[in-house]
């Protein structure tokens, strides 16, 4: 798959130069040969996503989407989109939790293996971009493998080819990135090695014109200013730092700026009501009580003499934790997006106050 990505990404590079680094994103993630070509998600791929690790992550978001659905009134047909909804995964545990719901899901991928995989989850409609209205948009790791520019001091890093390899290159910043800069309120001078999430800003106004009288929830790695790490990649469960050396073969990622996104979602009509660590957020919506649950569950079993069954519960409870891990996967935020009417759950504002359901 790798040769025809680089294949593309040269072929480009000869035809108007240096690119830049949002369209080597784009055709090392989403082009022929690309690395999300097929689904990379899952224990056989190349990274596993919370959906991946416990069960018991879906229950939850399925709890505070229901919560969702009722502060807008309970509609009939509620109408929810997962954007970059992978291998269904996720699609398919919430359907099923929200069986009861009068839901109507759609599960938007650019991929065609991963659309294959969609396709195949009963309840699930598929599409290849974010049209329409929506009651909520789900977008879960999504928005850090949107393409993104780079900018050092005065100029914007590209890529090049030298003696056959993809290398960084300098060119001046243009018209479009300096308004962009202008936008996030960067100049350009004294920010060096800034990137510039152009993808991820497109998908807030495309997102502002579906969910206009409605929710959208983000959930992704970043923090104030993209914290939560600089570019690098995965494959085979294993972090790349080189992401021009493979392309189409490895993962490229960067933390997200949730401060930046709250600004252009305000910009564009939407009221941010609230970010939190995922952490935080399970919390909030009783993954302790589940926690002291399973604990139940599994003394029950050891009383009953049933060895087995309690290692599998204690085996699963284990994983689950890495669901609220500070350091792992509890460290993702949760972003949530509303029209002007709506009312923010405890969940996002108050976490360690809100109901354990």
């Amino acid at each position: 798959m790798g040769e025809r990505a680089r294949a593309a990404i040269t072929e480009a590079i000869e035809d108007h130069g240096p690119i830049t680094f949002a369209e080597y994103m784009e055709l090392a993630l989403y082009g022929p040969g690309s690395f999300y070509e097929r689904p990379p998600v899952g224990p056989s791929g190349d990274f596993v996503t919370s959906p991946h690790v416990h069960p018991v992550f879906a229950e939850l978001l399925a709890r505070a989407i229901r919560d969702l659905w009722q502060r807008l009134g309970a509609p009939d047909p509620f109408r929810v989109v997962e954007v970059g909804a992978g291998d269904g995964t996720l699609a398919a545990s919430l359907v099923r939790h929200l069986g009861d719901l009068p839901l109507a899901y759609t599960g938007v991928e650019i991929s065609p293996g991963a659309r294959s995989a969609l396709g195949a989850i009963e309840g699930v409609t598929v599409t290849d971009e974010l049209t329409g209205t929506a009651h909520l948009v789900l977008a879960h790791e999504l928005l850090d493998n949107l393409p993104f520019r780079i900018v050092s001091g005065r100029r914007e890093i590209r890529v090049g080819l030298a003696s056959g390899r993809f290398v960084e290159v300098e060119a001046p910043i243009d018209d479009e990135l300096a308004a962009v800069l202008a936008f996030m309120g960067a100049g350009e001078e004294g920010d060096a090695d800034r990137l510039v999430p152009v993808g991820a800003l497109s998908f807030i106004d495309d997102l502002a014109e579906v969910a206009a009288r409605g929710y959208a929830l983000l959930i992704d790695y970043g923090g104030a200013g993209g914290a939560g790490g600089g570019v690098h990649g995965y494959q085979g469960h294993r972090v790349v730092e080189d992401v021009l050396a493979h392309p189409g073969d490895s993962d490229v990622t960067a933390g997200v700026d949730f401060g930046l996104v709250a600004v252009r979602a305000a910009s564009r009509g939407m009221r941010p009501l609230g970010t939190v660590s995922q952490r935080d957020a399970l919390l909030g919506l009783g993954f302790e009580r589940w926690l002291r649950e399973e604990l139940a569950r599994q003394q029950a079993q050891l009383d009953a003499r049933d060895g087995l069954e309690a290692v599998r519960t204690w085996s699963g409870r284990s994983r689950a934790s890495l669901l609220a891990d500070p350091a792992g996967l509890g460290r993702l935020r949760w972003l949530l997006l509303g029209g002007s009417e709506l009312t923010a759950p405890s969940w996002i504002t108050e976490p360690d106050a809100a109901p354990q359901a």
